[in-house]
């Protein structure tokens, strides 16, 4: 799985602790099952069953479950009043 992290997402990870944890979850809508992912730099409870993909710069976790892993993760920072991190697999805000 190859990690893009935007400058600012990369800056603000460093700024909070270093460390990136991305969980993907399923979700059922009218259309059927579709997969997205949370993005914290809190360290969860379960920590222990992420994968590491770290970068140059900052620590990259990620727990994708029965979904698998993308191709591409792609992380960028969002938002100007309550910034926050947002992961995209294979540049989608969700997957099929």
């Amino acid at each position: 799985m190859d990690v893009v992290v935007s400058q600012a997402a990369e800056e603000y990870i460093l700024g909070h602790g270093g460390t990136i944890f991305v969980r993907s979850h399923p979700h059922r809508c009218c259309t059927g099952e579709l997969t997205l992912l949370d993005s914290t730099t809190a360290c969860p409870e379960d920590s222990a069953d992420f994968a590491s993909f770290d970068t140059d710069a900052i620590g990259v976790r990620f727990l994708g479950g029965d979904s698998g892993l993308p191709h591409h993760l792609v992380i960028n920072l969002r938002g100007l009043v309550r910034r926050h991190l947002v992961a995209y697999w294979d540049g989608c805000a969700f997957k099929l």
